[in-house]
């Protein structure tokens, strides 16, 4: 079979698995007497085996097998946890996800994984001879250590259920066969053949059950045989051609079963007859031969599709407003009523579909917590992440966008922030570093915040290494407050190779990080006491494809700004406007205000007021103006739609949007606006 069109859903999965296998080992290492997260570890690597394996990335599964083996042995009691296993078990969950990417992009593994194997055995050689010993025992006692004989069946046991659809199958002209298929000793994978086996004889017929059930076949809990019982129109010979043509079989026995006799066949314990009936196995299911069925909770959506329907739901929303503008015109009562459900239904559909954009920022979390476990270790500190709000939601762009700024933050909060054990004693701290990751919703906005308790931002050296480097005159660092130096850390090359990792490790990255989030319309705030920590926070909005926007005229042009970066509208008289080194600026509750002519600014032409102008105070992280406009036309949410790559980066735009008469608005990026401002002040 081409199991290639199935390629992207196992990568999914695969990757889904080895985080799986991450986030358990970091549990393990801190409780390694819990079999449970052992279990979880083995049929996780269980799975990704069996995947692998029928797919066809027969390397893949062989690296795999041997993680599978190491946690069989560790989950049976056969080997003892040690720091060393532990270790191991990591680095080769790092080789697993290496050779896994191999696979996906080149279809091979490129690596190679042979001195991981022989770590891998070597450790599991430590509880063979033990193993050895009791197999030895159970064998001189008369119990056989491994399979039966080679011509013995799996004996036939039914419960009242299977009875009935004997005697249904009989009515409908199926023959039923009991099927015992034995393997050749040794196979690699048991349970990548018998699910051939089960999908070669479903092709034939309906496979009733299994024995034994299909969750031990899928876990390799059986020896070299197995049995299913199957409804089918098909002869024995053909039935047994058909298995014995699959690679690894040795033996297919066959056995008709008669309606008549099953009164003569055991019936099973009352609790599996239950067990079977209402728990149907992953075969019975797969074969559709009536019994209940397990509803997926979860479907897999091609990402382009979701972006394709929120692109449609945004075209809709479009001719909604459009609609709602022409209703304004109608007498007829009925007319306005069916647009005005139709305005609530487009409405509602909306948001749904702005939903399925959002993802949890546990993706993004994740991988966190063996990140931090990984620096530590080679920092030579302890270090406890705690990870809090990981269910908040935020659009999937985002997410995909956020990682990089939050690895940044994380490593400089291990790296620089937090202080060796032995200081952290001296300074009446708990050896024991923290790091807190928190995200939490405000209002129409996302805050991630990554905050630790370690030594904190030392102004005063902020300061120095500012002037130094001639950021700043020793004029202006004089008159800087804390919280204004340490913003300091934000600004482009102020990081340097200089030995003052408290500042300059503080600043690697920084810059890059405040770019990133005002690219996505967000901000970043950092706050730092010297001694007690730093936090940084990390403001975003929950979307950006749909955005409430307060619309303005500036001169014959309409602009969008969007509504989380207005803080309040004024009216301002021509004489409340000074001037102070050239710059107009207001008075706002004694703070300064710079004023913007919006309509110069973006080359409309200039406002003249001769009476009071409305003035949009906005803000962007810490700076703040008023933008000086023609007027108010109110706030509507609209459709952010990208400028064209012809036009280029165009300053001071986010995009454009259509209203609801047809016209084109520009969305105003904030942000930039003040940037430009900033730039052109020092």
């Amino acid at each position: 079979m081409d199991f290639s069109e199935y390629k992207d859903v196992f990568a999914a999965e695969a990757r889904e698995h080895i985080q799986s296998l991450n986030e358990n080992l970091l549990q393990f290492e801190q409780t390694p007497d819990d079999q449970e997260l052992v279990a979880e570890m083995f049929r996780a690597a269980h799975s990704l085996k069996g995947m692998a394996g029928t797919m066809g990335y027969t390397q893949l599964a062989d690296f795999t097998h041997h993680m599978e083996n190491l946690l069989d042995a560790l989950r049976n009691d056969e080997i003892a946890a040690s720091q060393e296993l532990i270790n191991t078990l990591f680095d080769s969950v790092d080789v697993l996800e290496l050779i896994l990417e191999e696979v996906i992009s080149y279809d091979t593994v490129q690596t190679d994984t042979t001195a991981m194997k022989e770590r891998l055995s070597q450790i599991l050689a430590g509880g063979s001879e033990e193993l050895e010993e009791s197999e030895a025992i159970k064998s001189a006692e008369g119990e056989p250590a491994h399979s039966r004989p080679a011509g013995e069946g799996i004996k036939l046991s039914l419960n009242e259920y299977d009875r009935e659809l004997l005697k249904e199958a009989a009515v409908q002209g199926y023959n039923a066969y009991w099927i015992t298929v034995i393997m050749r000793d040794n196979v690699l994978m048991k349970s990548v053949r018998a699910y051939t086996v089960f999908q070669a004889l479903e092709k034939l017929g309906t496979i009733v059950k299994s024995q034994p059930p299909a969750q031990d076949i899928d876990e390799e809990r059986f020896d070299d045989r197995f049995a299913v019982l199957l409804f089918t129109h098909q002869s024995v010979s053909e039935v047994q051609d058909t298995v014995l043509n699959i690679p690894e079989i040795v033996q297919v026995m066959v056995t008709e079963v008669e309606a008549e006799d099953t009164a003569s066949v055991p019936e099973e314990e009352p609790q599996a007859a239950v067990k079977a009936k209402d728990k149907p196995d992953p075969v019975t299911r797969r074969a559709g031969n009536g019994r209940s069925r397990i509803v997926e909770k979860y479907v897999r959506v091609e990402t382009e599709r979701l972006d394709q329907l929120n692109n449609l739901v945004g075209e809709l929303v479009i001719s909604r407003t459009q609609v709602m503008e022409l209703a304004k015109q109608l007498e007829d009562g009925h007319s306005r009523a069916v647009i005005a459900q139709m305005d609530r239904v487009t409405t509602e559909l909306q948001y749904a579909a702005m939903k399925l954009r959002m993802v949890p920022v546990k993706h993004v979390f994740d991988r966190f917590p063996r990140m931090v476990r990984d620096l530590a270790k080679q920092a030579g500190k302890e270090v406890q992440l705690q990870i809090v709000g990981e269910e908040t939601e935020l659009d999937r762009s985002l997410t995909n966008q956020i990682g990089d700024p939050l690895v940044h933050l994380i490593r400089n909060a291990v790296d620089h922030g937090l202080e060796t054990r032995e200081e952290r004693i001296l300074a009446g701290k708990p050896p024991e570093g923290l790091i807190r990751l928190e995200a939490r919703h405000e209002g129409s906005h996302v805050v991630i915040e990554v905050a630790d308790d370690g030594r904190g931002i030392d102004s005063e050296k902020v300061k120095a290494k500012a002037v130094a480097i001639g950021l700043i005159t020793s004029e202006q660092a004089a008159k800087m407050t804390p919280q204004e130096a340490q913003g300091l850390i934000f600004e482009p090359g102020f990081s340097t190779n200089e030995e003052i990792t408290d500042v300059s490790g503080r600043g690697v990255g920084m810059d890059a990080v405040k770019s990133i989030l005002e690219a996505m319309n967000g901000s970043v705030e950092l706050r730092s006491t010297l001694g007690k920590g730093t936090t940084v926070s990390l403001r975003l909005p929950l979307t950006l494809a749909i955005i409430q926007a307060l619309l303005v005229r500036t001169g014959s042009v309409i602009l969008a700004i969007p509504i989380q970066s207005v803080r309040e509208n004024l009216r301002v008289v021509p004489e409340a406007v000074k001037t102070i080194h050239g710059e107009r600026v207001i008075t706002l509750r004694n703070e300064v205000l710079p004023i913007l002519d919006l309509t110069r600014l973006l080359g409309f032409g200039a406002i003249t007021h001769e009476g009071g102008m409305p003035v949009i105070v906005v803000e962007a992280g810490a700076m703040k103006a008023g933008l000086m406009v023609d007027e108010l036309l109110g706030q509507q949410e609209v459709v952010i739609k990208r400028l064209s790559p012809i036009l280029g980066d165009v300053k001071g735009l986010a995009g454009a949007t259509v209203l609801g008469d047809g016209t084109v608005a520009l969305i105003l990026d904030v942000a930039a606006v003040l940037n430009d401002l900033t730039a052109e002040s020092k």
